[in-house]
């Protein structure tokens, strides 16, 4: 292999590896959305993009986007010099936002969402909160940046992320419950500071809590004006040629203190105030509570049966297989049965006999949109039903005659209850909200048409009881406090519900006969209610049933990884206590910046100056480029280098990379070139090449050929059975390449291969996909259950120069099935059929070598070689007919081999397996001129993390099972493969 060929592949596969476009809405949801029409409204420092049935959300965020410009401007002391673009789309219902730094920066955010006001708490609304948030961020890359664009994050440290979510919630936002508070107060008390531990799903809140909590405690210490010089401080780079910022450099520069010194002060204090609270508050241990056992480790909801027999709870399974399943509990037995899964939303509502469950979940709407829909399915797992389609749903709750189902749907950002008659499927609105009003919690009370939910608008927050009769409502909390989720007592008369008054949940009940409101919990860790539970004989406390017996059935944090389920007296009424803290170790919590955000600003069209269609060629925006000389030899030396650019909305993505041969610009210059297009359903993509690629083993060597040509891809996702962590999708790739295997005279004593072949081929390839994938941190190795089947197609035909002609079918398949614990059965099978000629390097057959796969980033994985090889033989078996199959019985042996070599390589998730692979290769219809395979061994599979980059690789012995028992034909082998196949 020559030092050239090297170098090629090396370019080619940073190349392949580069990522295919930046974050936008669409590698979020998976989506293009070519129906919408985007328009622009442009005020004095935005472009605010938006789609046209949008043009009032401008509106609304004109005022709020200048009054932070104006503030962060004044107070970080950072302006622009163009207008800052903003997205909005309400196309999914998602809760979430993000600031990109390329160019001047841009931020994406999804608006009219409803479930925000479960998730966050305080008095602003939706767009405020995020809008002002991702522009901070926009003010933090414009303070920190230089001359040298995003390559000084590489030569400096910018800030680190927990610091940089921390500076805009500081500017943005209040120290809230659930912004910081609720978050940080279990890590300080379980003395688990750290949030990427792997250890808590909770994690990415305890990280924005750190970092919050830490960036106010550097202002109450330090002051704002330090702040802003520790974000415009700069270090020479480059020998002084240039300028970065770096966050340890700065942070001692203007604070005259480590950033570690500061860290283990803000520690000691943080760890003062709250264990100050805890010795003030009530604990777990100090209630007489019922425990429940119940699945997984994170607890999002708890439901009694109406005969209280059975519960209903949903559930994360764990930190690192953190599935969402809706589990049902047979009190009597003890058995539990997974019942329905994937992003379902609480509140669950049973049926009033029992028999089954409604519940709101994430799904697939029109034009592929992310939305919530109601679903109802049997209390044992079975008939599971859709019952709405893009109606963006929450909180279902039957009435007490069970033929009516109310829930909540939001339209236009304006959430309203509905009820639907279960006889004819008809639904009817019964509230009429306006403009900005969210519902959460809803629940029918149990003997009346009366419903009670939390409502929010204009920026208070109040619990709502609502009668269905007349239309009548009434609020019964105080909307400066924040109170949800409320919860009828058996007879209707009092509403429990949690409130976040303390900075953690905590149980209330409200009394309707006498309008008065009692404190069920003081607990310093807090408690959610979920139910109100009548009298049954487990919970009996003595002979005489009655009020006393009932009980509240509330969660709470246990520690930061682990959440509890208990039953508490529903008569309790927590001590009376003021807990109080030393004003030194408090005063961060209401520490606030010089200059603040209002909180709430009424929609001002006055601001847009000017609105336009939107043109996304326009908005291309310049990511990164490098160009850096390379010396090969005296005859090949020059430039390399490759360069990117991006729309913000993912229409227009252009990636190159190459290298310019001065002495032989014509023969020894390469480059790949790469045009991404989303304006519309399917994905397409142009790519042009004059490189080397292709590499594969092949004999006993690597061949690399030089192709030149073009393919021209298709991928559409199709929402055809949508069903929880199942993808569907269909792609084509249409290429035309002239190849040329480098050094062809090195390939010899091959065996049954041929010599590799140049000349040009036009070929179609042709491919539906259809798996499950649920999230699991050890996927790479062993992954704990998925399925997956792959239809191909590829021909290649005599036109436009080819020199082949053949038409070859692929059908491959995989499942991983459940064994004792942890352990997994993987079965894999896939076949094979040609007909007429490929190269020879494109054989069809068994290989003597595993291809390798590398999933790295970018928009596909990188593989090397496509034939399967039976493991215990080492010899290539050729034909036009494959058959093959895998079955591995793979067990867990240790989460991690803690080995970390400074922070570059590290071994991870590890398992053993034994395997049979079997194979058989034959031509035509002639099965009994075949050539049979079949191998067993044993394999330790490892995930190995190189220089950020995740690799599953695996050592293994095998050998072929008719010698199994002996010492013969015994093979030590190793490979770089993921467990999934595809």
């Amino acid at each position: 292999m020559t030092i050239r060929t090297v170098f090629c592949c090396l370019l080619l596969l940073g190349g392949v590896t580069l990522p295919g476009q930046a974050q936008s809405f669409s590698t979020v949801t998976g989506r293009n959305h070519p129906e919408i029409d985007w328009r622009v409204a442009a005020t004095e420092h935005f472009e605010i993009m938006h789609p046209a049935r949008l043009d009032d959300i401008a509106a609304e965020a004109a005022p709020i986007a200048e009054a932070t410009y104006d503030t962060l401007s004044a107070t970080l002391d950072v302006t622009f010099d163009e207008r800052i673009r903003v997205y909005l789309s309400d196309q999914d219902a998602l809760v979430n936002g993000f600031a990109v730094p390329f160019g001047t920066g841009y931020t994406d955010i999804w608006v009219n969402t409803n479930d925000w006001a479960r998730a966050f708490t305080g008095p602003s609304p939706w767009l405020r909160l995020v809008l002002a948030h991702e522009l901070t961020h926009l003010f933090h890359y414009e303070a920190v940046r230089t001359d040298l664009g995003l390559w000084a994050f590489a030569l400096g440290g910018s800030f680190p992320r927990v610091w940089t979510e921390g500076l805009a919630q500081y500017q943005a936002e209040t120290w809230n419950a659930q912004r910081g508070e609720r978050w940080l107060r279990a890590a300080v008390l379980d003395d688990a500071l750290a949030y990427d531990d792997g250890r808590s799903l909770r994690n990415g809140q305890l990280l924005y809590a750190s970092g919050h909590s830490q960036v106010r405690y550097f202002a109450q210490q330090h002051g704002d004006s330090t702040l802003t010089d520790l974000l415009h401080h700069k270090r020479d780079a480059l020998f002084g040629l240039a300028k970065v910022h770096d966050f340890e450099d700065a942070f001692q520069a203007t604070v005259g203190q480590s950033y570690e010194a500061f860290y283990e002060q803000w520690r000691r204090d943080v760890n003062v105030y709250y264990n100050t609270l805890a010795g003030q508050l009530e604990t777990l241990d100090s209630l007489r509570t019922d425990t429940l056992n119940v699945p997984g480790q994170y607890v999002e909801d708890l439901a009694y049966s109406p005969d209280t027999s059975r519960v209903a709870v949903l559930s994360r399974l764990s930190s690192e297989h953190p599935v969402q399943r809706l589990h049902v509990i047979d009190r009597s037995s003890g058995r539990i049965k997974d019942v329905a899964e994937g992003a379902i939303e609480p509140s669950v509502a049973w049926h009033p006999d029992g028999t089954r469950i409604a519940f709101s979940r994430q799904t697939r709407a029109a034009h592929g949109s992310l939305a919530d829909d109601l679903f109802v399915v049997g209390a044992d797992g079975d008939n599971e039903r859709r019952l709405t389609y893009g109606r963006r749903t929450s909180a279902p709750t039957y009435g007490p005659d069970g033929k009516r189902l109310a829930f909540v749907a939001t339209a236009d950002g304006t959430a309203d209850v509905h009820v639907r008659t279960e006889a004819t499927g008809r639904t009817r609105r019964v509230t009429n909200h306006e403009d900005d009003t969210q519902i959460t919690g809803l629940q029918w009370h149990p003997s009346r048409d009366t419903l009670a939910f939390a409502r929010i608008a204009e920026g208070e927050r109040e619990l709502v009881v609502y009668d269905l009769n007349t239309g009548a409502s009434a609020a019964v909390t105080d909307p400066a406090s924040d109170e949800r989720r409320p919860i009828w007592s058996p007879d209707g008369a009092q509403l429990a519900y949690t409130s976040l008054r303390d900075g953690v949940p905590n149980a209330f009940v409200y009394d309707l006969p006498t309008d008065t409101h009692r404190r069920a919990t003081r607990l310093v860790r807090g408690a959610t209610v979920h139910d109100w539970v009548p009298v049954d004989s487990s919970f009996r406390t003595n002979a005489a049933e009655s009020a006393a017996d009932e009980a509240l059935v509330t969660s709470t944090t246990l520690t930061k990884a682990r959440d509890g389920a208990f039953r508490i007296p529903a008569n309790r009424t927590a001590r009376a206590a003021e807990p109080s803290v030393p004003g030194p170790y408090a005063d961060w919590t209401t520490t606030k910046p010089p200059r603040t955000i209002p909180r709430q600003m009424d929609p001002d069209p006055s601001l847009i100056e000017a609105r336009s269609a939107y043109d996304a060629l326009s908005n291309l925006t310049h990511r990164a480029s490098l160009g850096l000389p390379y010396y090969s030899s005296t005859n090949d030396f020059g430039i390399a280098g490759g360069t990117s650019w991006t729309e913000p909305l993912g229409k227009h993505t252009l990636n190159a990379v190459g290298r310019l041969s001065f002495p032989e610009p014509g023969t020894k210059s390469e480059g790949v070139a790469s045009y991404l297009n989303r304006q519309l359903a399917p994905t397409l993509g142009l790519t042009v090449f004059s490189a080397s690629s292709s590499a594969r083993i092949y004999g006993n060597d690597l061949l690399v050929e030089d192709r030149t040509g073009g393919d021209l891809t298709a991928r559409w996702p199709l929402d055809w059975r949508v069903r929880p962590y199942v993808s569907t999708s269909v792609s084509a790739r249409l290429r035309y390449a002239d190849l040329d295997p480098l050094d062809r005279g090195d390939f010899t004593s091959l065996g049954p291969l041929s010599p590799p072949q140049a000349g040009q081929q036009a070929s179609l390839r042709l491919q539906f996909t259809r798996r499950k994938r649920p999230p699991y941190r050890h996927a790479l190795v062993h992954p704990l259950d998925g399925w997956g089947l792959r239809l191909r197609a590829t021909g290649a035909a005599e036109v436009l120069g080819g020199d082949t002609s053949f038409l070859r079918g692929d059908v491959a398949g995989y499942s991983v099935l459940p064994s004792v614990g942890a352990h997994r059965l993987s079965l894999y099978g896939r076949l094979q059929a040609q007909t007429g000629a490929s190269f020879p390097q494109d054989y069809v057959g068994l290989s003597r070598y595993d291809a390798v796969d590398l999933p790295l980033p970018g928009t596909v994985p990188f593989s090397l070689g496509n034939a399967e090889r039976v493991r215990g033989y080492r010899r290539y078996v050729l034909g036009n007919r494959v058959a093959f199959g895998r079955a591995e019985y793979r067990m867990p042996l240790a989460s991690s081999l803690r080995t970390d070599v400074l922070g570059l390589v590290a071994l991870g998730h590890t398992t053993l397996s034994a395997f049979v692979d079997g194979g058989m290769v034959w031509r035509n219809a002639d099965l009994r001129g075949g050539v049979q395979q079949l191998g067993t061994g044993a394999e330790v599979k490892n995930a190995l993390r190189l220089f950020g980059v995740r690799v599953g690789h695996a050592l293994g012995v095998a050998q072929p099972a008719a010698e199994l028992g002996t010492r013969d034909g015994v093979h030590l082998y190793y490979r770089v493969q993921t467990a999934f196949p595809f």
